[in-house]
């Protein structure tokens, strides 16, 4: 039996490139994530005090509370993608943390679906039983969900080039031969 034995690298300095880029790309994400949220909090802030309308007040409620919640999870996400790690990475680690993290925009983008779904029922609800609480959260949510659920598909299409990216700058080298005849 012959084998031939084959290992998959790629230098130190083309995964250090890779993961620059991968934290520029996500780092830039959370800036938009963040930007958003920022300006829903002042608009909501403003919409919340200056409405008269029962559905407006709750609407802008809505989006206030929703973007705190994305304000701390940009925050989280600068500080986590603001530089390289101390440690260079190696081959597997750099494909691990990049297809954890497809995983995690692509799971986000089910839970959006979810978020839209909810927003559907709000609304619906609130117009049925002339609630105007669940129409304006309804169409919060319902904004909130839908720039969300744009917002991680994105992210994960770009997750997802930079792993073929990574995929495309391995190097199948053979090791050597060993075998019995």
């Amino acid at each position: 039996m012959l084998a031939l034995v084959l290992a998959l690298t790629v230098s130190t300095a083309s995964i250090d490139d890779w993961n620059v880029e991968r934290l520029a790309t996500n780092r830039n994400g959370m800036f938009v994530l963040g930007g958003w949220a920022v300006a829903n909090l002042v608009g909501g802030a403003i919409g919340f005090g200056v409405a008269t309308d029962e559905t407006w007040r709750y609407f802008h409620l809505g989006n206030l509370v929703w973007n705190g919640v994305n304000v701390a999870l940009a925050v989280v996400g600068l500080i986590s993608n603001w530089k390289p790690d101390d440690q260079p990475l190696d081959l597997k680690d750099a494909m691990k943390g990049s297809q954890n993290l497809e995983k995690v925009f692509f799971l986000n983008v089910g839970l959006d679906v979810a978020y839209l779904a909810t927003a559907a029922f709000l609304w619906q609800r609130g117009d049925a039983t002339n609630d105007r609480r669940f129409v304006g959260f309804g169409q919060a949510l319902l904004l909130q969900g839908g720039f969300l659920f744009a917002f991680d598909l994105v992210m994960a299409f770009l997750n997802l080039r930079l792993s073929n990216k990574l995929f495309e700058r391995l190097n199948l080298t053979p090791l050597g031969l060993s075998g019995t005849f």
